[in-house]
C-alpha cells in the first residue's frame, strides 16, 4: 500500500474537486443538496466520531512506532554486550574470532538488511552473518539479541488491518462528500474550504500511513544504533 499512497491521495484530491464540480453543476444533482441549518447538526456527529476514530488510530501506530525504535536499541545493545563479552577470551583462541563475525553482523544489517526493510523482506546475506555469530559465539548471548533480532523483523509488517483502512477511507469520503452537499452563496470559497479540508484528512492517512511503516518513508527509522557500533569498531582498531 505504501508505495502508491502519495498518487493515491493526488488522485483522491482531483477525484474530491471532480465531485464537487459535478454537484454544482448538475441541477439532478444539486436536489440533493441541503441547508447548513438543517445538515449541520448530523454532519457534526459524523465528523467528531471519525476524528476520534482518527485520534485513536494515530495514537496506536504512534505507540507501534516507538515501540520499533525501542526494539531496535535493545538489539544493538544485545549485540554490544556480546562484542564487548568476546573480550573475556584470548584473541589467539576465540575472541577475536567473535568480534570479527559480530562487525559483519553488524555492517550487513546497516548495509542490507535495513535497505531490503524498506521493501518489506529481509537479507539472506544477513541471516547468514547472524547464523556465524551462532556457530562461534557463547549461545546465551547470542538467544538474547536473537530474540530481539526476530522482534524488529516482525515489524515489518503494518500493524493496521486492511479493514481499519476500508473503514478510514471510506469515512473521510463520506464526511467530504457531505460537506459538498451543503449550499453555499460563494461556490469558490466553498470549493477552497473543501480542498483545505480534504488536504487535512489526507495528511493524517498519510501520517498514520508512515507510522504503520516504520521502515520506509520521510518518518522511516535508521540503524543508528548499530551505526554506533561499528564506529565504536573503528575507533578500536586506530
Amino acid at each position: 500500500m505504501y508505495q502508491h499512497f502519495y498518487l493515491a491521495a493526488f488522485i483522491f484530491l482531483l477525484f474530491i474537486s471532480g465531485i464537487f464540480l459535478l454537484v454544482k453543476r448538475n441541477r439532478v444533482l444539486q436536489r440533493f443538496t441541503i441547508e447548513l441549518d438543517i445538515g449541520g447538526i448530523i454532519y457534526g456527529g459524523i465528523v467528531a466520531v471519525y476524528s476520534i476514530l482518527l485520534a485513536f488510530i494515530v495514537v496506536i501506530v504512534w505507540e507501534q512506532y516507538q515501540n520499533t525504535g525501542d526494539r531496535i536499541q535493545e538489539e544493538s545493545s544485545k549485540v554490544f554486550n556480546l562484542y564487548r563479552a568476546s573480550y573475556a577470551f584470548p584473541d589467539s583462541t576465540t575472541g577475536k574470532k567473535i568480534r570479527t563475525t559480530v562487525i559483519d553482523y553488524v555492517n550487513s544489517v546497516v548495509t542490507d538488511e535495513f535497505p531490503s526493510m524498506e521493501h518489506d523482506s529481509t537479507s539472506p546475506h544477513t541471516q547468514k552473518k547472524y547464523n556465524d555469530v551462532w556457530y562461534t559465539s557463547m549461545v546465551s548471548s547470542v538467544n538474547q539479541f536473537g530474540e530481539a533480532r526476530i522482534i524488529r523483523i516482525s515489524d515489518i509488517e503494518p500493524s493496521l488491518p486492511p479493514l481499519m483502512w476500508k473503514i478510514l477511507l471510506a469515512g473521510g469520503f463520506i464526511i467530504i462528500l457531505f460537506a459538498i452537499l451543503f449550499k453555499s452563496a460563494n461556490n469558490w470559497a466553498h470549493f477552497i474550504k473543501i480542498l483545505m479540508f480534504s488536504i487535512v484528512i489526507v495528511f493524517n492517512l498519510m501520517l498514520v500511513n508512515l507510522l504503520d511503516h516504520p521502515y520506509k518513508g520521510l518518518l522511516r527509522i535508521e540503524p543508528d544504533a548499530f551505526t554506533k557500533i561499528l564506529n565504536h569498531y573503528k575507533d578500536e582498531q586506530k
